[in-house]
């Protein structure tokens, strides 16, 4: 577990699990939690900090988007309403890709936000707000006195993942992420991130379209586009994209996705 301070009040969780991670907003001995890591053994670990080292409460939890690889301290903190999107028990059934040990992580929300929520959280002025993309029932958390946007997994890695959703919808959102003008974003797995990334994982998507028409034009197999082929111009992605990557072009063989008739997204 890491545990880094990325902006006065602001506390960072990385657990061991997937990189998968929590954010603690700090107001005295009051804990608004982001996400909720993605092991138990994390997730305990973080409780032990909190409330051992720090002598405080979660009071809050909010969840980015309902999968489960972000859930498991939710049940640690049986006392803290969960504040999650309208449709996040339709989030948390549509997941695939999930252990036995994830789905046992499942707590059923407090509270459903179907609009935006704005608040303040000690010094932080907080603002919650649907940003459908990834998931349809995700939600982005804007923290303005830290420079700080948590886009949940709008953004993996350097790319955009779009197996739950469509190209397009994901531009969008990554575009309104952008929008904020947040100078530093925040995934759900990782660490904090200049806010370029998104305009990344924007170029991701488009030069993406632009592979898949031409190996179709080609009569090339789309889940053989290397991932080196679409990312932007710099960057050198990992293993970690590379899984989604996979899953992104087994998606659009899957689903016809790119079609001849469509827009190029970008």
């Amino acid at each position: 577990m890491r545990v880094e301070t990325i902006a006065p009040d602001v506390v960072l969780f990385r657990g061991e699990s997937l990189d998968a991670n929590a954010t603690a907003l700090r107001d005295g001995k009051r804990v608004l939690l982001i996400d909720g890591l993605g092991s138990r053994a994390d997730a305990g670990e973080m409780r032990r900090v909190i409330e051992r080292e720090w002598e405080s409460r979660v009071e809050m939890i909010v969840a980015t988007h309902y999968f489960s690889d972000h859930m498991a301290a939710y049940a640690l903190f049986p006392d803290a309403p969960i504040l999650a999107h309208a449709y996040a028990l339709h989030t948390f059934a549509s997941e695939e890709f999930r252990t036995p040990e994830e789905t046992a992580h499942f707590v059923e929300p407090s509270m459903l936000l179907d609009g935006s929520l704005a608040l303040r959280w000690g010094r932080n002025r907080v603002e919650i707000f649907p940003n459908p993309g990834h998931t349809m029932g995700t939600l982005n958390v804007d923290v303005e006195d830290a420079e700080l946007l948590h886009v949940g997994d709008t953004l993996v890695g350097d790319i955009g993942y779009f197996w739950y959703t469509t190209p397009d919808l994901l531009d969008r959102a990554l575009a309104r992420a952008r929008g904020r003008g947040r100078a530093r974003v925040l995934a759900s797995h990782g660490g904090v991130r200049d806010a370029a990334e998104l305009d990344h994982a924007r170029t991701y998507l488009a030069k993406l379209e632009r592979r898949v028409r031409e190996a179709r034009e080609r009569e090339e197999k789309i889940v053989g586009i290397p991932l080196a082929d679409c990312v932007a111009e710099g960057r050198a992605p990992g293993e970690f994209e590379a899984v989604f990557h996979a899953r992104n072009l087994a998606s659009i063989a899957a689903r016809g996705l790119f079609p001849e008739f469509g827009h190029a997204v970008g």
